[in-house]
């Protein structure tokens, strides 16, 4: 596949067949993705006209602010996933997860097996933008002492890390972390900064998996519009690693 002619490749030129997202917000009114659930049905919608296998929709869960519980996240989701069919929104597969904030509510949650995986044992977790967690080194071992495997979001959006390059990055890698890349993060959506440690982490070959991190129509039309032709077949390469959450 060559998009050396083009100035910016559509995602739809760009996705394998069968992608699956493991990382959207899309149960309305529970944290800061969709605001309703014909939003939610629109934006699925397309990414099964994109040709979308499946969805697995992830959830804020974040103490003080999105404290959401299993049961919330999972009744959310079945209205969502009741309102597919009637719109005839049938080829999609949607599930639910969520994206777990490395926090004292996590904690907890972890000690009580609390959690919803993305699949089979993995999951989905992010830090604070401002700092890492202080006991990050003690979350990590609760994390593989209750047998997940975890999945960092979005490590490319962590600034506090940019200082010193990319040890922080190997470092988080060798302690048994892996690495979910934002597609949006290399369509420039968070800034030029975060774009340039999305392409290191990439040429580092340090991303295991991608996730659109949609919360939104904006996000999607991004998504939608594609990325530049230096860029796009890389893309296309990472997607396919998702393969294994079918």
């Amino acid at each position: 596949m060559s998009f050396i002619l083009k100035k910016e490749v559509p995602l739809s030129k760009i996705i394998p067949d069968d992608y699956i997202d493991i990382h959207s917000h899309l149960i309305p009114g529970i944290d800061d993705g969709v605001k309703t659930i014909y939003q939610s049905a629109y934006i699925l919608e397309q990414f099964e006209r994109l040709g979308v296998k499946k969805v697995i929709t992830t959830p804020h869960v974040m103490q003080q602010i999105w404290p959401n519980t299993s049961h919330i996240i999972k009744s959310g989701f079945e209205e969502l996933r009741n309102v597919l069919p009637p719109l005839g929104i049938s080829k999609i597969e949607v599930q639910a997860s969520a994206e777990y904030m490395m926090d004292d509510l996590f904690f907890e949650r972890i000690k009580n097996n609390d959690i919803l995986p993305l699949h089979k044992n993995y999951i989905l977790v992010e830090m604070s933008t401002f700092s890492p967690p202080i006991n990050l080194s003690e979350l990590l071992f609760e994390i593989k002492v209750a047998g997940y495997i975890p999945i960092l979001a979005h490590p490319e959006r962590y600034s506090f890390y940019h200082q010193n390059d990319l040890k922080k990055y190997a470092e988080l890698k060798q302690s048994g972390f892996l690495f979910q890349l934002n597609l949006l993060s290399l369509s420039g959506h968070y800034g030029d900064k975060v774009k340039t440690y999305a392409k290191k982490l990439v040429d580092q070959n340090y991303i295991d998996f991608t996730g659109t991190d949609v919360h939104n129509y904006h996000h999607l039309g991004l998504l939608e519009d594609g990325f530049s032709p230096k860029i796009a077949e890389k893309v296309t390469e990472l997607m396919k690693k998702n393969k294994i959450f079918s």
